[in-house]
């Protein structure tokens, strides 16, 4: 396997750059730079020359040996100065070596995953943690990079394995009779079982929108302050504030932290009636928006609000603008005023409990839709052979088994499958 090499501070110009370096001929670094070689995992100051030897530059080089590695192979760091100029110099040299190439997107990471030290749960839990950028996302990424899903998932899996042992010796003795209870604790381990995939995959939805962001819209009729929201949430002018009705023809959308949770804010068309086929198709895109949404805030400077045909169990949340010259104030509804900063505080803190109340009590998540697949086959395969006589059916129940076995394994550990390894680690950052 070829040694690979890349920057893993990023291409710009700062104080200090870091280069690694994996693989076999990595040990062959001093031998590459012309200097004495360095004790393992020992930090030491040593001058770069090329082979003409001139000084390329003085920098901090630490040699780690494998297998108990970041990548489970030999690994070099070379800390140099971070001119652009050097980097260039010392990737110049690299690329010259045989059996040396640069590294391709999360290759880093990819050899991790097949020398054994993270499994793919991890994997992708530390791409999420480099991309996080609020605190839920961060305490999300570090839990799965940390292994809390992976062992969730082996534990399943180990149980299953474990049944489908004890079956696979009855079968093989099966002149021998059958405790009389073993069905019965069979199917309570296998009912025990499948309560907590399922209880999973519902919540699957909360670790999904932590990581890619909640989604709420803004709706009502024109002139009520939705605008004026979204500008005063986002304390930019995304959006356009005339006394004009039909101002916001398209949604229009911007992300924002929500005491640490990601939320995409979607400002839209006024809702009314109106002869405009322009602004007909915004009514309908605030509709249809308003029904991906997670929470909806319907936004009214009166007593009376509209009421849309919403039916994918959306929070609704009646905010009533312009409170402070409100004379009648709807008591379901929310206070507030963008003029004088009423209210806005206790809307937000309003969102954030609601989240707060979609999240597992044992703070594991399913987090992408193939950890979801493979937990929906392994209850596919649980609830078949939950319908099957053990007695009669052994070897049906025990390929089940195996099956549900299987496909939680694949979650953690995919074989075979070069194309969705490639899918996964391709979204990394070069260097990781």
């Amino acid at each position: 396997m070829d040694t690979i090499f890349s920057s893993a501070t990023g291409n710009f110009k700062s104080a200090i750059k870091i280069i690694r370096v994996s693989g076999e001929k990595s040990k062959t670094i001093p031998d590459i730079f012309f200097y004495k070689p360095t004790n393992p995992k020992e930090a030491s100051v040593r001058k770069l020359s090329d082979k003409d030897g001139n000084l390329i530059d003085k920098a901090i080089v630490i040699w780690f040996p494998g297998p108990k590695t970041a990548t489970g192979e030999d690994l070099y760091e070379i800390h140099i100065h971070g001119s652009l100029i050097i980097e260039k110099k010392i990737y110049r040299i690299l690329n010259t070596q045989k059996y040396f190439r640069i590294a391709e997107p999360g290759e880093f990471t990819k050899r991790a995953f097949l020398n054994g030290i993270i499994d793919l749960t991890q994997a992708e839990g530390l791409n999420d943690l480099i991309n996080s950028e609020t605190e839920e996302q961060l305490k999300l990424s570090t839990s799965q990079y940390e292994g809390k899903l992976s062992n969730k998932l082996n534990f399943w899996r180990s149980e299953i394995v474990f049944l489908l042992s004890k079956l696979e010796a009855l079968i093989d003795f099966s002149d021998e009779e059958l405790p009389s209870d073993l069905e019965n604790i069979f199917l309570e381990k296998v009912s025990s079982l499948l309560k907590e995939m399922k209880s999973s995959v519902k919540e699957s939805f909360y670790g999904e929108r932590v990581r890619d962001g909640f989604i709420i819209t803004i709706i009502g009729r024109p002139n009520v302050g939705k605008s004026s929201l979204i500008n005063y949430l986002s304390n930019k002018k995304i959006a356009i504030v005339t006394n004009e009705p039909g101002t916001t023809r398209d949604v229009l959308e911007v992300m924002l932290d929500f005491s640490g949770y990601p939320v995409f804010l979607s400002d839209t068309a006024g809702i009314r009636e109106t002869v405009s086929k322009i602004e007909k198709i915004g009514i309908k895109k605030a509709l249809n928006k308003a029904k991906k949404s997670d929470v909806v805030l319907i936004l009214s400077d009166t007593y009376d609000f509209i009421t849309p045909n919403l039916t994918n169990n959306q929070k609704i949340i009646l905010v009533q603008t312009k409170s402070d010259l409100q004379k009648e104030k709807r008591e379901d509804a929310h206070q507030i005023s963008v003029k004088k900063n009423i209210g806005i505080n206790e809307l937000i803190k309003k969102i954030v409990i609601y989240f707060n109340s979609l999240s597992p009590r044992e703070g594991v998540y399913l987090t992408r839709l193939r950890h979801v697949d493979g937990v929906k086959n392994a209850i596919l395969a649980l609830d078949r052979l939950n319908k099957l006589n053990l007695s009669n059916n052994a070897e049906l129940v025990a390929e089940d088994l195996r099956m549900a076995a299987i496909s939680i394994g694949s979650i953690t550990k995919i074989i075979d499958v070069e194309e969705v390894l490639d899918d996964i680690f391709n979204s990394f950052c070069i260097g990781k």
